[in-house]
């Protein structure tokens, strides 16, 4: 979900743009009283913002950077969970949970929005219409993963990943993406081998499908 037009109104409080365009609230009391459960943070690339199993209370709204969610096994190794593009919510769990069911580690110098559930949940249960909009929101998000989860479970490792250049292509609006994240990470996200998504790669440049240059990949078709 994008914020668009932030630029339109400059001389809004940005908190507000953000509760305009995510919940649709142009009404100046409810966005004061949402604004004493918010906070703006900022992390460094390779910062841990939490960690898989542990207390906290704040769930999360990128509003630039990218950030990776993973889970490590019980042999310590790595599975890519989710990479959060800007203008995307995550930690969201924590709203019927009191930890973390993964790990958050910043890929580049990222600014969030901070949702405090202590002080959000009294909130909702005064505000019925407000609880609505999020409930609604949060559901679409569930639908969005469940098709996430049902495509890489019965798609061939070549349909994933032209899928996910697709969908790149889709947010950025544009034929063109930029992988910048490492090719071993974004194969682990995608259920398949470095090895797999290196030979997948070279053929779909050999089918004239794709054109790579660097971190660039062009859709041709």
């Amino acid at each position: 979900m994008e914020i668009k037009n932030m630029d339109v109104k400059a001389k809004k409080d940005p908190l507000d743009l953000i509760f305009e365009v995510i919940l649709g609230i142009d009404d100046l009391k409810t966005t004061e009283l949402l604004k004493t459960s918010c906070f703006v943070t900022k992390k460094q690339k390779g910062e841990i913002l939490f960690r898989q199993s542990q207390k906290g209370s704040i769930l999360y709204y990128l509003l630039d950077g990218r950030v990776k969610l993973y889970r490590l096994d019980q042999k310590g190794n790595e599975c890519v969970i989710h990479f959060v593009n800007k203008n995307e919510f995550f930690a969201e769990i924590l709203l019927t949970q009191d930890t973390y069911p993964v790990n958050a580690q910043m890929l580049c110098n990222s600014t969030m929005l901070g949702i405090d559930k202590n002080k959000l949940l009294p909130l909702l249960k005064s505000h019925p219409e407000l609880s609505a909009k999020i409930i609604f929101m949060f559901a679409n998000r569930i639908n969005y993963l469940v098709d996430t989860i049902e495509r890489l479970s019965t798609e061939s490792a070549k349909e994933k990943f032209l899928n996910y250049l697709i969908y790149l292509s889709k947010i950025h609006k544009s034929h063109t993406v930029i992988l910048d994240i490492p090719k071993q990470e974004l194969a682990l996200l995608l259920g398949m081998a470095k090895e797999t998504f290196s030979r997948i790669e070279k053929q779909l440049i050999s089918d004239g499908v794709i054109e790579v240059n660097n971190k660039e990949i062009k859709l041709l078709k």
